[in-house]
């Protein structure tokens, strides 16, 4: 028979093997085959536990044992010895596979975050989680390629919104907005730095300004030339907020014969319209001449018979309404 401290070698040894499995069922994540160490663990608690004061009981004290007693102690010492190193060594092979396990689980975690942060958006996070995987051993080149995948998306998600940007710039072009073309195409360059698709949008603007410039004053002189003077004059009204003084020089004659020939002809329809009492239509004349030649003697004319003018047109109006009436 063993003695008590033998007894109290072997229950130590199954006691700290009980709490090991416990916890090891506890600390993993539950897989097949880990709640039945968490339940080994704990039976053998109990069991250790409760054997324990029957088995001390039983075991007579080391004085009453003979010589045979204390070699067979020694040895079993020894084997207690033996089996505590093995255990230790599973252990330790256990920890280098639980670490190895819980890192393959921690970077598939790390996967999903990365996932999901793209999914959101967030590229700048996801780019640092990347670089983070990377500089694990053993998942360098994943993370490298992740970090390459995440600068490819986050480039052609910058793309995307550049050229939308470009789209709203490109309608103000159309409708010949320079100011607020110019000051979109600066805030893109400031907003997106090093993409090249924003460089040169200052230029176009000016350039675009240029042509739609060049367009108008070629419109202007071929309606002068067919004598078509309204037209001529709309062109002319709009060349005068692109064209300085100097670069109207070479239009200022053509523009004074086009200017004089409007001049003649609203004079000759605010004739007619008088002569033949439509009131309506010479007052309506009668304001665009005073609109377009203020300086004028016959803007004078005109303004000394606005108020008969008025007078006449709001009659010849109810007139009408009367008549339209009956």
């Amino acid at each position: 028979m063993y003695n008590r401290t033998l007894l109290m070698v072997v229950y130590s040894v199954l006691l700290i093997c009980s709490v090991v499995l416990f916890f090891v069922g506890i600390n993993l994540r539950p897989a097949e085959g880990e709640p039945i160490l968490l339940g080994i663990g704990a039976l053998a608690m109990i069991f250790t536990a409760a054997t324990f004061p029957i088995a001390y009981a039983l075991t007579p004290a080391k004085g009453k044992q003979d010589a045979s007693s204390d070699k067979a102690y020694a040895e079993s010492l020894q084997q207690v010895i033996g089996v505590l190193r093995s255990i230790n060594d599973r252990m330790m092979i256990s920890d280098t596979a639980k670490r190895i396990a819980f890192r393959e689980r921690d970077q598939e975690t790390l996967r999903q975050v990365i996932r999901t942060e793209i999914n959101r958006g967030n590229m700048e996070t996801a780019l640092s989680l990347a670089e983070e995987m990377s500089k694990t051993p053993g998942y360098e080149h994943e993370g490298q390629d992740i970090q390459r995948q995440i600068i490819a998306a986050r480039a052609d998600k910058m793309d995307r919104k550049v050229l939308e940007a470009i789209s709203i710039f490109e309608q103000m072009l159309s409708r010949h907005e320079w100011d607020d073309a110019l000051t979109e195409a600066r805030q893109l360059q400031q907003t997106y730095p090093d993409s090249a698709r924003v460089k040169n949008l200052a230029a176009r603007v000016r350039e675009a300004r240029e042509s739609h410039k060049k367009d108008l004053e070629r419109q202007f002189l071929e309606a002068a030339r067919r004598d078509d003077v309204e037209t001529a004059m709309d062109l002319l009204k709009e060349l005068d907020h692109y064209m300085t003084e100097k670069e109207a020089a070479p239009l200022l004659e053509v523009a004074r014969g086009v200017i004089g020939k409007k001049r003649q002809n609203l004079g000759v329809q605010f004739k007619l319209a008088v002569a033949d009492h439509e009131w309506i239509d010479a007052l309506h004349v009668g304001e665009q001449i005073i609109a377009d030649f203020p300086n004028t003697k016959m803007a004078d004319e005109v303004l000394s018979m606005m108020d008969l003018l008025k007078e006449r047109a709001a009659g010849q109006q109810q007139a009408a309404r009367n008549y339209g009436g009956i």
